[in-house]
């Protein structure tokens, strides 16, 4: 082997290693250095606004109810669990709820909604909210958006558009 070729085969097998190193390590964040998501776990004081849309002839109607939402939150966990009630303004139910908080106050969870307090139709089914909770040292805001189609006995199918504002 020429010294040349030595030379070059030497620089291979230091850069392979190196490119693959460098590979390896890309766009990875150390576990160890990301902030965990807030804590978010409560019982929160919620206020329910549900707007209704009949697709057929484009009638609008909103309604509001009132109860509580409580979040569990494992610690240091993105996971988020609890339940949804609703209180007055509808009728008295309780929902589970499961999703997720993101760094940064974003949330995520699905859970079923109030049924309207007039009319024959029933209430969201799975319905997915997305939102944002802001905390500080002394309160938390929670506020999130979800819509769902529902299908109306006589009316057939409906938009429900759920607002949920809620405090700790």
């Amino acid at each position: 082997m020429s010294p040349g070729s030595t030379r070059r085969l030497a620089a291979v097998a230091l850069a392979v290693p190196l490119a693959l190193g460098l590979a390896a390590c890309g766009g990875d964040t150390n576990p160890a250095s990301a902030t965990p998501p807030p804590s978010v776990a409560g019982a929160y004081y919620a206020q329910w606004t549900l707007q209704v849309l009949r697709k057929s002839d484009g009638f609008q109607k909103q309604f509001q109810c009132s109860g509580r939402l409580t979040l569990v939150q494992g610690a240091g966990s993105a996971s988020v669990s609890g339940f949804a009630v609703v209180e007055s303004g509808c009728t008295p139910e309780s929902y589970d709820l499961t999703g997720k908080i993101q760094e940064g106050g974003v949330i995520e969870f699905t859970t079923d909604g109030p049924k309207p307090p007039e009319g024959p139709c029933p209430g969201g089914k799975g319905v997915r909210f997305t939102g944002q909770v802001t905390t500080t040292d002394s309160y938390s805001l929670l506020s999130v958006r979800g819509v769902t189609t529902v299908t109306c006995p006589q009316y057939g199918e409906h938009e429900f558009s759920y607002l949920i504002s809620a405090s700790k």
